[in-house]
């Protein structure tokens, strides 16, 4: 007789792993018969540590820059079943770049070269819990990472938990900087890759993790609030971050759930790739006032409790759209009775003594630059 309950036990969806009693019930289990594997559902559902997915026939796929998903394993190997879109038969520069952290560190960095991969970790301490996190690298343009299954293994008994969140979650709404953008480039040459982009090198991964925080970022490269990157001068309308940051994202006709996935600080950071059509035009400038206020307005309507801090000026001088994003938050202010907002000048690239990569762009010293004086923001807005 073979007693296949030492080898796998069920269990219901794992959001229930992140409560005292469910995981005092199963050290008992394990004690008592010391079961092999645990299989439940659930692992990849909003009410653990998600950022940003969806899903679809049985794939839960990460879209964005920054998207994650992170579990605690308890076992002697991890195994990831991936899975990709038409984006990984691109070229491989070109192909979807993710990251395998283990304990905060980096397992496996590589791009989506295939459309089906299994990736294994070895886990240095069958015997202790290790978290574990799955995390795109690349931004939205470059393509999603999918993740199928995951298989956690140890003869002593395995078990896999999800991540309990975290106590503070920051939104960022951002371009080409919070996609960390080349990042890695050598020169300012570079041209876009996926394999020279890296989230977690951007400002906004930065700050987040100074803050101890869970993040979330829309952001997408080239776009802005009335228009995007143009160059001739010419309203480039189709690149604009307003109509598609309420979708999961931009490709995809489904909406985000904000209520399920509230955050406490939202960072809105456009207008770079505005002043390209902006410029110093006085209608132009009216026009951006206006079309940022309108998206004040809608962010304030999906993050009802969030308090909104408001930046720009990194890049290409766009410093100049400062007082026209002060007057938005005013006109915004004045016409919701919004006091859970607020603004700030980011100190530009000094061209003299900062090295800056494709086009422009920070370099990755640049960006911790970018993300210290945010977090002394974010802090200071806290505390008021």
């Amino acid at each position: 007789f073979r007693n296949n309950a030492d080898m796998c036990i069920g269990t219901g969806r794992l959001g229930l792993a992140l409560t005292k009693e469910y995981l005092e019930q199963l050290r008992l289990v394990q004690e008592q018969i010391g079961f092999r594997f645990i299989r439940g559902h659930g692992l990849f559902t909003d009410d653990v540590a998600i950022y940003h997915e969806y899903e679809e026939d049985g794939v839960t796929w990460l879209p964005m820059s920054g998207s994650a998903v992170e579990f605690v394993a308890t076992g002697e190997r991890v195994e990831l079943e991936l899975v990709g879109n038409e984006s990984a038969k691109n070229q491989a520069d070109l192909c979807p770049r993710y990251a395998v952290l283990v304990d905060g560190e980096v397992a496996v960095d590589e791009t989506l070269t295939e459309q089906s991969r299994v990736v294994t970790i070895e886990l240095e301490d069958s015997s202790a819990e290790a978290t574990v996190r799955l995390i795109l690298l690349s931004e939205a343009n470059g393509g999603p990472v999918g993740i199928r299954s995951v298989k956690v293994t140890n003869a002593a008994g395995a078990s896999v938990r999800p991540s309990e969140p975290k106590g503070l979650s920051i939104g960022f709404i951002g371009d080409s900087m919070a996609c960390g953008y080349c990042v890695e480039a050598s020169s300012n040459d570079a041209t876009f890759q996926t394999t020279t982009e890296n989230f977690m090198k951007s400002y906004a991964y930065l700050a987040a993790q100074e803050l101890d925080a869970d993040h979330e970022a829309v952001c997408y490269s080239g776009f802005g609030v009335i228009s995007g990157f143009t160059g001739n001068g010419d309203l480039n309308g189709a690149w604009t971050l307003p109509p598609v940051y309420e979708l999961v994202v931009k490709d995809r006709n489904e909406v985000w759930d904000f209520a399920a996935h509230p955050k406490d600080v939202i960072i809105l950071n456009l207008g770079t790739n505005d002043l390209t059509y902006v410029g110093v035009d006085e209608g132009r400038t009216a026009e951006f006032v206006e079309g940022y206020t309108e998206f004040l307005d809608k962010i304030r309507e999906l993050n009802p409790d969030s308090y909104i801090i408001c930046t720009v000026g990194t890049m290409w001088g766009a410093g100049v759209l400062y007082p026209s994003i002060e007057k938005a938050i005013a006109d915004h202010a004045g016409r919701m009775g919004d006091e859970r907002i607020t603004s700030y000048l980011s100190d530009p690239i000094n061209t003299k003594t900062d090295t800056t990569v494709a086009n422009g762009h920070p370099d990755a010293e640049g960006h911790r630059k970018i993300a210290k004086q945010l977090v002394g923001v974010v802090r200071q807005a806290l505390q008021a």
